[in-house]
């Protein structure tokens, strides 16, 4: 008894995904050699097996270790055998299938057997012809083995693609992949308050896998993770999260050693990147890359990924953002200050590089009975460049993401350069329509076929019009303002806009004239910008 105390204490276990299962074991050619009689339902085929033993007493707690199956000829049951307590012992032991043969000291299976099994849930099986307990043994120590021989060769090779992940600096999102594809399951890594922080998708993902994320991870943590696999990434004291994925993973090597090895090369990388802004600003790029970008990613699976990530969508105010960073500065430490000057809002940010300026953009969730995003209300910082573009509040996330598109469209545009910490890109639709359709040939001819005789005329000159054109357009019915905007005095402005108005051949007071204008100059400014001579 003492021996077998030492040994239960210190045996190693095979991983239960590389076992074989009830169901598995009964199709071994030895098994099927002896005519079996199969007592189980299917939750009782579906348990694994450790190894086999053979026991011809009652006493099983005495010789069992957990996880074998029983072969037994009744040889030593004695006459009046305790079904109900031997049962009970095999259970306590957890084995999973008992194997009776029938021959001469039992020539029949005891009803009372059968009914005890049945009600301890524990597998019975009948052979009706003799088979050599031996065969049954060998083969299924034979499969044991090279299961774990392979097992340890795919072990292997795990742990050399995640050390070669890490000595070439792959970057976590890298790292999720190749396990999520290892596994062939979404893999997920939260923070320490349960925030969805990375998410590998794979062929297949449930589709209310993020719904009340939160809540649900945090009572899973609680309950020791029951429903799923789960392994801390820590590195050197330091626990960053968790890396979580469904119980229908499968890998030769175990589940547990993927995730495990993948958790150290993310410890890896987030020690070599330090800085939760950084990790957060990692998050709101695979978001918002689905929003904007990957079409096949419904709205209905982004809410809950959006709400799993930290930042609430239902029952808020949203608005699409841009701001342009200082040339020096480090987009974390930007996002980071830009998410304090939001407070107590909360935002989702990402980070890119258009036309050479780095620019941070994202979401921002406002409370409903929060007021209008005022120009006050924001101070771009050492790290940002103002001014901040912000699209319209919706409350949908689809309306969201084309308010984000019309905040970048003025990033991109430069809308209201003339002042102003914070501009509402709704206040310039035509220019928003311009940029949205600028691919359009037929737009990009618009300047040619509206505004040629200006834009033929010297360097110089054609400046000077085009700045007297954009006056009159923005103060179409104060002629004064105009010319103050054209920063040219009264007399020198008519003078100016009365030969504007020969080489077009139109009048500038004709209403239904300034809305192609506009939007040719609109045209026109763009195709500036870009570097993209108009359509000829």
């Amino acid at each position: 008894m003492t021996h077998g105390a030492e040994f239960g204490s210190s045996r190693t276990l095979c991983p239960a995904d590389g076992m074989p299962t009830v169901a598995q074991v009964l199709q071994l050619p030895p098994v099927l050699a002896g005519d079996p009689q199969v007592f189980a339902d299917q939750q009782n085929l579906a348990r694994p097996i450790r190894w086999a033993h053979v026991l011809e007493n009652m006493m099983p707690r005495d010789h069992l270790r957990g996880g074998e199956m029983v072969l037994t000829t009744g040889i030593g049951w004695g006459p009046a055998p305790d079904f109900t307590r031997y049962v009970r012992g095999l259970a306590l032991c957890d084995v999973p299938l008992l194997v009776l043969e029938l021959g001469t000291p039992v020539s029949e299976a005891p009803q009372e057997l059968v009914q005890a099994c049945r009600e301890a849930g524990l597998a019975l099986v009948v052979m009706h012809r003799k088979v050599a307990f031996v065969e049954i043994t060998g083969a299924l120590h034979e499969w044991l083995f090279s299961e774990q021989t392979r097992r340890i060769e795919a072990g292997g090779t795990v742990t050399v693609l995640f050390t070669a992940l890490m000595q070439r600096g792959a970057p976590t999102d890298s790292i999720l992949s190749t396990c999520a594809q290892l596994l062939g399951t979404p893999v997920i890594l939260e923070d320490q308050g349960y925030h969805v922080l990375r998410y590998a998708p794979s062929s297949t993902a449930p589709q209310q896998m993020f719904e009340s994320w939160q809540e649900r991870s945090g009572r899973e943590h609680r309950a020791g993770n029951p429903g799923r696999h789960a392994v801390p990434v820590t590195l050197h004291g330091k626990h960053f999260g968790s890396l979580i994925c469904s119980l229908q993973a499968q890998h030769p090597a175990g589940v547990h050693h993927v995730l495990t090895m993948a958790a150290v090369a993310i410890g890896v990388d987030l020690l070599q990147r330090p800085g939760s802004a950084r990790w957060e600003l990692g998050t709101g790029q695979q978001l918002l890359d689905d929003l904007l970008v990957h079409k096949k990613v419904s709205a209905t699976e982004l809410v809950p990924r959006f709400e799993a990530s930290g930042l609430p969508l239902r029952g808020r105010i949203l608005h699409g953002f841009a701001i342009a960073l200082t040339p020096q500065a480090d987009p974390g430490l930007a996002a980071e200050s830009l998410r304090e000057a939001f407070a107590p809002h909360q935002a989702t940010v990402a980070h890119q590089v258009v036309n050479g300026r780095s620019l941070l953009f994202g979401l921002l969730s406002l409370q409903e009975q929060t007021a209008p995003f005022a120009q006050e209300a924001f101070e771009p910082g050492e790290h940002l460049r103002g001014p901040l573009y912000l699209g319209p509040g919706c409350h949908e996330l689809q309306a969201a993401a084309d308010s984000l598109r019309q905040a970048r469209a003025g990033f991109e545009l430069h809308l209201g350069t003339d002042g102003g910490n914070v501009v509402h890109t709704a206040a310039e639709p035509l220019a928003l329509l311009a940029h949205e359709l600028r691919h359009e040939p037929s737009l990009q001819r618009l300047p040619r076929q509206v505004l040629a005789p200006v834009l033929d005329l010297p360097q110089a000159q054609r400046a000077e019009f085009l700045r007297i054109l954009e006056a009159c357009v923005a103060h179409p019915a104060n002629r004064s303002l105009a010319a103050r905007h054209s920063l040219l005095s009264r007399s020198v402005f008519y003078q100016r806009l009365s030969r504007l108005e020969e080489l077009l051949g139109i009048s500038l007071d004709d209403p239904r004239l300034l809305t192609v204008l506009s939007l040719a100059l609109a045209v026109h400014r763009q195709s500036q910008r870009s570097g993209m001579p108009p359509h000829p």
